[in-house]
């Protein structure tokens, strides 16, 4: 089923429930990964989070869901524990970085760490090679410190 949602000022069609984003160098495109609640309003601790395209390019706003491949390969994710009302995941596309679903008095978001600061992950940069766009050139991890809520940015090669 496709869907429109509006642009927004960063062009990212952010929705209530949007904790971080994926962007490549390969087009506009990007992979958004949104909380899924159960009927207590807390995380689904089976399925926490739900992934999907948005088009910025041809169909700009329309979304749809990854192939069996994008999950698996790049842009799926596993619950790898759960501890309290927290819910640990590893993405694939960074395999080395823990990423923790948690609440504040501000709702849910992703801690993760970026250049060893707590922070807050808001965006993921994949950089492919060309012209074979299934080479990771480097991965690029975006966020806010916890502390100053200050920008930090974080670059490694998978």
């Amino acid at each position: 089923m496709l869907r429109t949602i509006t642009a927004g000022e960063d062009n990212t069609y952010r929705t209530e429930k949007r904790l971080f984003h994926i962007e490549r160098s390969k087009n506009k495109n990007i992979v958004c990964y949104d909380l899924n609640t159960d009927i207590t309003g807390k995380p689904d601790a089976k399925n926490p989070l739900s992934v999907y395209w948005i088009n910025r390019e041809e169909y700009p706003g329309r979304h749809g869901e990854l192939s069996f491949i994008e999950q698996k390969l790049a842009y799926g994710y596993t619950v790898t524990g759960k501890k309290d009302e927290m819910i640990t995941i590893g993405i694939n596309a960074a395999k080395d970085k823990i990423i923790t679903i948690e609440q504040d008095e501000h709702g849910f978001f992703c801690r993760i760490e970026i250049n060893s600061k707590p922070s807050v992950l808001t965006k993921i940069f994949i950089k492919t090679k060309t012209p074979n766009s299934l080479q990771v050139e480097y991965v690029e991890i975006e966020g806010l410190e916890l502390m100053t809520g200050m920008p930090v940015k974080e670059r490694f090669i998978p």
